[in-house]
């Protein structure tokens, strides 16, 4: 399990925001999927948790970006 643990987290990192949320979303309908054996539970559980860590990085590094932008000129602030 650790072993493709470590694939899906290389996998996710050449993913953009907007296709680790909709391989996010596609996991949790499989998920709602009755049919879904008990087996593949916890392995759907953490791709899509590893996704989602995915999302959160995207989103703390534009935030990052965000907050050295110098609010006069919309540019990278050069003191920072």
């Amino acid at each position: 399990m650790a072993n493709m643990q470590e694939q899906w987290r290389q996998d996710s990192k050449s993913l953009s925001y907007e296709e680790s949320l909709q391989a996010l979303d596609l996991l949790l309908v499989q998920l709602q999927n009755e049919n879904v054996p008990v087996e593949e539970l916890q392995g759907s559980y953490l791709h899509g948790k590893i996704y989602l860590e995915h999302c959160e990085a995207l989103l703390n590094s534009v935030e990052q970006n965000v907050l050295q932008l110098d609010a006069d000129s919309l540019s990278q602030d050069p003191d920072l």
